[in-house]
């Protein structure tokens, strides 16, 4: 007569791998969710600044390019599209869900990797691994509500660094708001207070989410 497992003895082996799935896997899901943001954030700022080198090079300083009144689709054409090789990009924005009116201060740049970034007025950047987002805000790059509420959950900003007066020379982009200026202290506060400014957190930590995050990445 041979032993073997009985019916509750496989259950209740189920059982006990079931709650150790359920109390690990939401921790295995968090973390691959920030190394792909980690990863995708910092791919996305090197290809931006190395397409930003190479048209420097081509078409002169940055501070001297035409930035096209806002012309966000305009300025594209002329100085990147030709550096960012096997990247889509989309002329034109919906301003809601409802009515279609096209508007070129609004780029949707699709990269090969499955990033996207919105480039708006001809000045900020707004990356994001989720594609499901673009077009779904009223206005990237703005203060709405709906667009607030994924900054620095979802949607990262980035701006052309000669906007900034300290940076004026800089080719290329940085995060938004990121001066040296403030402490680390006093970025991740600011960070909380206004999640646009976010990016700059990650950035300044290596391109590492940091263990005080404010805000739990989707």
């Amino acid at each position: 007569m041979k032993n073997g497992f009985t019916l509750s003895d496989v259950l209740i082996t189920l059982g006990i791998l079931g709650v150790i799935a359920a109390i690990t896997l939401p921790s295995v899901i968090n973390n691959y969710r920030k190394k792909a943001l980690e990863t995708g954030l910092l791919r996305f700022y090197s290809l931006m600044n190395q397409a930003f080198y190479m048209s420097s090079i081509e078409n002169g300083p940055v501070n001297t390019w035409n930035y096209f009144d806002g012309n966000s689709c305009q300025f594209y054409k002329t100085y990147l599209a030709k550096y960012l090789n096997n990247t889509e990009y989309e002329c034109g924005y919906y301003h809601d869900k409802n009515s279609k009116m096209n508007d070129d201060r609004f780029v949707g740049i699709y990269f090969p990797s499955g990033d996207m970034a919105v480039f708006s007025y001809a000045r900020v950047f707004i990356y994001t691994n989720k594609k499901k987002y673009y077009k779904n805000y009223q206005a990237w790059g703005s203060n709405s509500s709906l667009d607030s509420q994924m900054k620095g959950i979802e949607l990262f900003p980035f701006e052309i660094a000669k906007y900034r007066a300290s940076h004026s020379k800089d080719i290329g982009i940085m995060p938004f708001d990121g001066l040296s200026i403030y402490s680390n202290d006093q970025l991740l506060q600011r960070c909380k207070e206004g999640p646009s400014r976010c990016t700059a957190v990650i950035a300044r930590n290596g391109w590492k989410i940091p263990d005080n995050y404010p805000f739990e990445i989707r």
